[in-house]
């Protein structure tokens, strides 16, 4: 484990030779992404057919393979690139949490909230844009207001009540994520971080508020693109 933690803090610096090194993205990673890509093709099909077996494998490697992803390409930051890994692994749990009973829901909530503020914390370590700060401000307060509140409504008064306030906190912390996101000058950031923002939106109100025609599979697929992106834009700069 410290090796793999020596990988992922300690700069490398690829050199020139020939032009090809000094590219961010390497042929791993690319192999990487497109192993996510098959598991994330596979994991739709799991939830098409309503085949469990199928998404307790795909599911989770999508995740993995994303994580060997950001953990072999070339970032444009070490330190911004250890913060993901970790929101990746927390990802990962979090996802194994949510294929679990309702009983497991409030852990799969705690994990993706402890990744929403590890992205958060990575993206201080990228560049700003006042104009992207201003514009994720006003996508997430105009989609909490007509949202949220419809949300929260639902749990009022059922067995899921308990969960009212983990939802809050975790509204607040996806919400500051995405804003981190938009406002890093980083367009494949800012695309990764609205992508995971509104896949959770169609989650939240499929999961409590009433069935959607074809919720999930859209909610999976806005979700798992949203990480994809989120790993790719650290090999972009800010």
């Amino acid at each position: 484990m410290s090796s793999l933690t020596d990988y992922i803090i300690t700069p490398r610096y690829p050199t020139a030779q020939g032009g090809d090194d000094t590219r961010t993205m390497n042929p791993l990673a690319w192999g990487a992404f497109g192993l996510a890509a098959l598991a994330c093709a596979g994991d739709l099909v799991s939830i098409l057919r309503h085949d469990k077996r199928l998404e307790y494998a795909t599911k989770p490697a999508v995740m993995v393979f994303l994580i060997i992803a950001a953990v072999v390409l070339h970032p444009a930051n070490q330190g911004e690139r250890a913060l993901f890994v970790i929101a990746l692994a927390l990802g990962l749990a979090g996802d194994v949490f949510l294929m679990l009973p309702d009983s497991y829901l409030l852990p799969g909530i705690a994990a993706f909230l402890g990744g929403h503020l590890a992205y958060a914390a990575g993206f201080r370590f990228a560049g700003f844009s006042a104009l992207g700060l201003l514009a994720g401000l006003a996508i997430v307060v105009a989609t909490a207001s007509l949202f949220l509140h419809r949300v929260l409504g639902a749990l009022h008064g059922t067995s899921r009540a308990r969960l009212r306030n983990p939802v809050i906190a975790y509204a607040i912390v996806i919400s500051l994520m995405t804003v981190s996101a938009t406002a890093s000058g980083n367009l494949v950031a800012a695309a990764g971080g609205l992508l995971f923002f509104y896949s959770d939106v169609i989650f939240a109100w499929y999961r409590f508020v009433k069935p959607v025609a074809w919720g999930q599979p859209v909610n999976i697929v806005m979700y798992q693109l949203g990480q994809a992106l989120l790993v790719l834009s650290l090999a972009v700069p800010s």
